[in-house]
């Protein structure tokens, strides 16, 4: 199970590396539409030689600075498509090309032509540039964007050729680029921190309880730290399972585990458990961690019922589907754990342990199909008048000196001892 860090990163990476894929594509057909409108109006205007209609033909320099822009952008979509690894500069790469180009396109408007397009209509280009920033879902490109943008429009108007007119104007561009960068940063930083809490929200609910996901979500340090704890380990397997499979395809084995797990997680669930992990045919969850209560033996050993009980519903489905019936063994054991996250910094899983997971594991392989065995420790912490019980003679389990004290537990369908 990697972080939910991992995770965020990940998916926000190959968005970024999708969006700037649209917005190459959308630049370049801009760019292209844009250059076709300039030459059939250059054509339109070519035999009008009024000094109005001389004045709105469009000057060589602007249609470089189009085809320029066009052919950056598809260059830069060719690169994507044939190099598509994630390269964490790129964007910022991108901010400056788009600003220089948009920037070169203004020049050439200023100083190759009188300003027919005023001095605060170039701003909304580079409001542009700042917008699409936001795309990147960086909070880095984004201030990139605005203060290049911020830059080059006041240098341009400063030193242009309308200079009476351009303080206001650079007043004016300012702002609109303030507001612009701020407005974009704010929803950029909305929007990951609205992904990076569902990624976490989505791997939590993988493993715990939606009560005890949303504890954590809301206490995350209390999941991370490697805590000491009294947990209640249950060890759920199916019986037979070794002989059962070994008649089976490798894909009949994996739809029969993957209509088995379901419904026992969601036991597990909503009984207020912890998924620990799956291990083969095998189960592994906990009452007690990430958070304790005083009744973690009681729901721990009712999910246990209500996980035998779920098998006659589950075998209804198997038969139906041309499937043998299965049944299961399951082993509960209470005592102390280490409890938190282990594993490497790129790959970690919560995990609870101690010699109690072990005992649990030893008791499972004890039971028999169809039942229900339960350490003393577990018996002990059962709130009166707890279930009904029948008391086992010692059973030695491997690893343990001593003999264990069992416990079965009696389902409604069997009589009392």
């Amino acid at each position: 199970m990697t972080t939910s860090v991992d995770d965020f990163e990940r998916r926000r990476q190959a968005r970024e590396t999708a969006n700037e894929r649209v917005v190459c594509m959308v630049v370049a057909g801009s760019a292209a539409s844009l250059l076709l409108t300039e030459t059939a109006w250059n054509a339109t205007l070519a035999g009008d030689t009024t000094p109005v209609d001389q004045q709105l033909i469009v000057s060589e320099p602007v249609e470089v600075a189009t085809v320029a822009l066009l052919l950056a952008h598809v260059a830069v979509l060719v690169l994507l498509t044939v190099r598509p690894a994630y390269d964490p500069r790129r964007k910022y790469m991108l901010v400056v090309m788009r600003v220089a180009l948009m920037g070169f396109m203004c020049w050439a408007q200023w100083f190759n032509r009188r300003p027919s397009f005023g001095l605060l209509v170039p701003s909304e280009m580079f409001m542009m540039v700042i917008v699409l920033a936001g795309l990147t879902f960086s909070r880095g490109a984004v201030l990139l964007a605005g203060c290049l943008s911020a830059i080059t429009y006041c240098t341009m108007t400063l030193l242009g050729p309308v200079w009476p007119l351009s303080v206001r104007a650079s007043v004016l561009s300012l702002q609109g680029f303030g507001f612009a960068t701020a407005i974009t940063y704010y929803i950029v930083d909305g929007m990951l921190r609205m992904h990076k809490e569902a990624v976490s929200n989505e791997r939590l609910s993988r493993f715990f309880a939606p009560e005890v996901a949303a504890r954590i979500a809301a206490e995350p340090d209390v999941a991370v730290r490697v805590d000491e704890r009294c947990v209640t380990v249950l060890f759920c397997d199916i019986s037979g399972f070794t002989a059962m499979s070994s008649g089976m395809q490798p894909r009949q084995v994996v739809d029969l585990l993957n209509a088995y797990f379901p419904p026992m997680v969601d036991i597990v669930f909503r009984h207020g458990g912890t998924l620990e992990k799956f291990i083969g045919d095998a189960l592994l969850a906990v009452w007690g961690a990430p958070f304790g209560g005083p009744d973690d033996a009681d729901r721990a050993v009712a999910a246990a019922e209500d996980m035998q009980r779920g098998i006659a519903e589950l075998n209804t489905r198997l038969v139906a589907a041309g499937c043998a019936p299965i049944e299961i063994h399951i082993g509960l054991c209470s005592g102390p754990v280490a409890a938190g996250y282990i594993g490497t910094e790129k790959y970690i899983q919560y995990a609870v342990i101690g010699d109690t997971t072990n005992v649990a594991s030893r008791i499972c392989s004890v039971a028999e199909a169809g039942e229900i065995l339960i350490a003393d420790s577990t018996r002990a912490l059962l709130t009166p008048p707890g279930v009904a019980l029948a008391a086992l003679p010692p059973v030695a389990v491997k690893g343990k000196g001593e003999p264990l004290q069992l416990h079965r537990v009696l389902l409604q369908q069997e009589p009392a001892a």
